[in-house]
């Protein structure tokens, strides 16, 4: 095989300590049998520390975006940016080791049945993350939804290789470890950037599965994943990270539903979000406010509500964050120009 075989894409944002720990696991590439490329696409951290990683990580590419438009606009930019055969997109908080990057590269080049490859994740600890799951419908919207689902429904198939290692089918993996050949990337254009966080990973599962493709996970190798570097910053931005699942959540089912069962999906949501569980949740917080960790609730409940009112006005359930939505209400307002009455 001629030209680049492995071209690593991590999207960063303000996960600096995190990232460093990721970096240096990459190191190990020094001793691979195959050519690589580490691309680091800095989501507009904007807080001067760019400069030093790329002091201290000569062998890497850093790349800033200059805005964040989201996860999956920084994985696309890095994958445009970038010429390997292969394609890992990789989360800034994870560690890696050689044996795991050489055995899921042969994987993947030996099984092209399969579209998205990933690994077991564990937590420093050892705590398995279970990065993966059921895709979105009528009765797996909500936790409490897909615990009463999982009862009534078979284990994920697996399937042992010729190589040994044992793979998992499910319907989507994480976003944070995630090797796909650069025709299939291409393929499925690449990942959605209708979505901002979260989501994203199942809905490029979706498109995978519903092209023919198939979904694994090599139950046998594991990376180290410590989750929350970027999302968890401050009571703000956790906030506004676990609206986006709320947010991506809507995201989805209007890409992958239709008729009455999106709207019965899109209802439920909103009715959920607003009068439920959210509602609830966020009215515990106030009640136990002199508490830190429980001022996240009313925030995020501002957040929702915030979102709804934005979508109703504008007519779409895009995140105002996305880079479609900034194209969506440009190309709006073009229409509303073409087809205002010209004043003479």
């Amino acid at each position: 095989m001629t030209g680049m075989r492995l071209s690593i894409i991590i999207v960063n944002y303000r996960g600096w300590k995190r990232l460093r720990l990721c970096l240096e696991s990459l190191r190990c590439l020094n001793d691979a049998n195959f050519s690589w490329e580490v691309m680091v696409i800095d989501n507009h951290s904007d807080d001067a520390q760019l400069p030093t990683f790329i002091r201290d990580f000569p062998e890497f590419t850093f790349r800033e975006s200059g805005v964040n438009f989201g996860f999956a606009y920084g994985c696309n930019l890095g994958a445009r940016e970038t010429s390997g055969s292969y394609l890992l997109f990789l989360n800034p908080d994870t560690e890696v080791t050689l044996e795991v990057l050489e055995e899921m590269l042969t994987t993947a080049e030996y099984n092209r049945g399969i579209s998205i490859l990933s690994c077991s994740q564990v937590t420093a600890n050892g705590k398995d993350t279970r990065p993966y799951g059921f895709s979105l419908g009528l009765r797996t919207l909500t936790s409490f939804l897909r615990s009463i689902y999982k009862l009534t429904h078979k284990p994920f198939p697996t399937k042992t290789l010729e190589s040994g290692l044992t793979v998992l089918f499910p319907d989507w993996v994480s976003g944070s470890v995630v090797m796909m050949s650069r025709e299939q990337y291409e393929a499925l254009d690449g990942w959605c950037e209708d979505f901002w966080m979260y989501y994203e990973d199942a809905d490029l599962c979706k498109r995978a599965w519903e092209a023919g493709g198939q979904v694994a996970l090599i139950q046998n190798l594991k990376v180290t994943h410590n989750h929350g570097g970027a999302s968890r910053i401050n009571l703000d931005v956790k906030a506004l990270t676990k609206s986006e699942v709320v947010i991506s959540r809507h995201v989805y089912v209007r890409n992958h539903s239709k008729g009455l069962k999106r709207l019965l999906m899109q209802s439920y949501l909103v009715l959920n979000n607003l009068f439920f569980s959210q509602l609830l949740v966020a009215i515990v917080g106030i009640i136990f406010y002199v508490k830190p960790s429980f001022r996240v609730y009313p925030r995020l409940y501002i957040n929702i509500v915030k979102y709804y009112i934005r979508s109703l006005a504008n007519k779409t359930w895009i995140s105002h964050r996305s880079i479609n939505y900034k194209n969506q209400r440009a190309h709006h307002f073009e229409d509303a120009a073409v087809e205002a009455p010209q004043l003479k």
